[in-house]
């Protein structure tokens, strides 16, 4: 991916009752479309695979597949700062108590993230806690305050709302 390129490639199918059935995902995106989302200034490389995604109207109903957050960089004030690689391990049923979630994981990096996203109905949640060196650096706190309470270790982000 180069210069900014946003790609999605999926054989996508129109089920029976309604519901549109995408398989064989493949996506990459600039992190600079997680800015709508989080005020915070992120660079690097997202991408994905999914085996199958289900959509029923406006809502998720199903999800099997992968997303990387490759050489991820705080695009600082005062110069970029390399946070690290990340995966997020998606499954589940959007119709079923557990809903879909999503179980972040670190790969390498110097802001190490744990936890998880979920997506019942229509509520999200995310759950994450920051640790390792870049979460105890002070700029990158006082940035990431607006969503993030500070622990001994670093931080802890939880976000909720509806979709």
């Amino acid at each position: 991916m180069s210069g900014g390129d946003q790609i999605l490639r999926s054989r996508i199918g129109l089920g029976l009752t309604g519901q549109w059935v995408l398989r064989d995902i493949s996506l990459n995106f600039d992190t600079q479309i997680l800015r709508a989302f989080f005020p915070l200034y992120l660079g690097g490389a997202l991408s994905g695979r999914f085996d199958r995604i289900e959509l029923e109207g406006d809502k998720l109903v199903q999800a099997q597949g992968m997303v990387y957050l490759r050489d991820a960089i705080w695009t600082a004030s005062g110069g970029s700062i390399p946070l690290g690689n990340y995966r997020i391990d998606v499954t589940g049923d959007g119709a079923s108590s557990g809903g879909v979630q999503g179980l972040v994981q670190t790969d390498s990096g110097t802001l190490q993230l744990a936890g998880e996203i979920n997506l019942v109905a229509n509520a999200y949640e995310v759950s994450l806690r920051a640790s390792g060196p870049m979460a105890k650096d002070e700029r990158f706190r006082r940035a990431a305050s607006l969503f993030a309470a500070p622990t001994p270790e670093g931080f802890d982000i939880v976000v909720q709302g509806q979709l």
